[in-house]
């Protein structure tokens, strides 16, 4: 079960307030942006990075339909990766799957593939969930310094990450960050996608 932080406890890191800062930047986008990042964006995968002890992120956007009447949103597979400076709102690479290579040409666009919120955090409210990612996000540091140096997350990022993480995401992370993927512990068989 996912540690929560409860009011009196240990404040996130300086590091950890600036690792959800950035994300909470990438997320909104700026207006000066001519790429699609509107959707559900998969919190960020660490990715090593070609300069020595530097690492990246890569996040996934998924195209989302808003379902008002059933309180849900249609999410469909993935339309763009977004790969960043660990920590950082600056951008190495934006990739549109649909308008330039797509890794996963069997996956139909036109039909939804899961619905938000997932399970794992349908009970949450959004105070809670707010306050959950806040928490996965200000753990990054920490969890990057683990995976540099041993291959492996710790099991309260892993489990915090797994439950706040829309499961749609885990097969395309599977085949776009391997090292990563292998740190979180899933079930290589839950995660299969058509490629």
């Amino acid at each position: 079960m996912a540690r929560v932080v409860r009011r009196g406890e240990s404040e996130p890191t300086q590091k950890g307030a600036v690792a959800a800062r950035a994300f909470s930047l990438l997320r909104t986008g700026t207006g000066s942006w001519r790429l699609d990042s509107s959707g559900l964006w998969s919190y960020p995968a660490i990715l090593p990075s070609p300069e020595q002890g530097s690492f990246l992120w890569l996040m996934l956007v998924a195209g989302t339909v808003p379902m008002p009447a059933k309180k849900r949103t249609a999410v469909f597979r993935p339309k763009a990766a977004v790969i960043t400076k660990a920590a950082m709102p600056r951008v190495v690479r934006y990739e549109s799957f649909r308008d330039g290579h797509d890794p996963f040409p069997t996956i139909s666009w036109d039909k939804p593939i899961a619905m938000f919120p997932h399970k794992s955090i349908g009970k949450m409210t959004a105070a809670d969930f707010r306050q959950q990612e806040a928490s996965l996000l200000a753990m990054y540091p920490d969890a990057t310094a683990e995976w540099e140096k041993t291959d492996k997350l710790a099991s309260e990022f892993r489990e915090l990450y797994l439950t706040l993480l829309h499961p749609v995401f885990l097969p395309y992370l599977q085949h776009l960050a391997p090292r990563f993927f292998r740190a979180l512990g899933v079930d290589r068989s839950a995660a299969t996608v058509a490629r």
